[in-house]
């Protein structure tokens, strides 16, 4: 999906990675159209939304996207197909499009040698490299907002430094308790629970890795499932106390004495 809204860059080096957010578009190809058209005045270089493992690429990365006022002469930048206004629920229910965006700064960092740093406004109109937003860049960027202050934007930094996914726990050495405490939630998963070889408490769904549950808790005596993927771990700690942790899937809430 080239735009044919693009210029030279003028001999300046690239030094950020700017991320924005679309304002309207909501997926790539719609973005695309938009800057497919000469009256339009603007591009990005790609954009991202929900479809996995996939950007949007409008101009290449050696020429000047015009999106970001001054700044676009040392910028590669990005257009996430969401909206400056959205909360931290918003954002939650696209990591899909912030899994994208990860794996696309990465691939940006790389090619410039740029750092995968958080920048201050300063620092990113003072010189500095590494990945801001649009808002960083002030009046010499645009005097934008975006991406919005609920935008996760270390999350996506810290998937970025890990090659643009999240990194799996890796697999612990695990010894299986005298009995462990098994359930099976209500889509049919099998959990079991485990002691590991310092005592953590460790649980496995299925043949997914182990992770551990984290806090002073060593046996799992009990797990009681309930309905939609839900059920609650009840485990001693050294000292006697009990504890108990409830789960909905794969999110898990705080460990509280009972």
């Amino acid at each position: 999906m080239p735009s044919p809204n693009y210029s030279s860059r003028g001999g300046a080096a690239v030094r950020l990675i700017v991320l924005h957010t679309a304002e309207g578009a909501l997926t790539i190809e719609s973005l695309g159209n938009y800057f497919a058209s000469s009256s339009s005045g603007v591009s990005s270089h790609a954009g991202a939304d929900d479809t996995p493992n996939t950007v949007g690429e409008y101009v290449a990365r050696d020429r000047k996207a015009w999106t970001a006022s001054n700044a676009n002469p040392v910028s590669v930048q990005i257009e996430l197909c969401a909206f400056a206004a959205w909360g931290p629920d918003d954002w939650a229910a696209h990591p899909t499009m912030l899994e994208n965006t990860a794996k696309w700064v990465a691939e940006e960092a790389d090619a410039f040698g740029i750092p995968i740093t958080k920048l201050s406004a300063t620092e990113a109109q003072g010189g500095g490299r590494g990945v801001c937003q649009h808002n960083d860049l002030g009046a010499w960027g645009g005097g934008h907002w975006d991406c919005g202050p609920a935008f996760p934007i270390d999350r996506v930094l810290d998937m970025a430094r890990g090659g643009g996914r999240p990194q799996p726990e890796p697999k612990p050495e695990v010894i299986e308790m005298a009995a462990p405490a098994t359930c099976t939630d209500s889509d049919g998963r099998q959990w079991v629970f485990y002691k590991g070889p310092r005592g953590e408490l460790y649980a496995r769904c299925d043949a997914d890795p182990a992770f551990t549950l984290g806090g002073n808790v060593t046996d799992a005596i009990a797990v009681i499932p309930g309905p939609r993927l839900q059920f609650d771990v009840y485990a001693y700690a050294p000292n006697g106390q009990l504890w108990s942790r409830h789960a909905e899937g794969f999110d898990w809430g705080d460990w509280y004495a009972v």
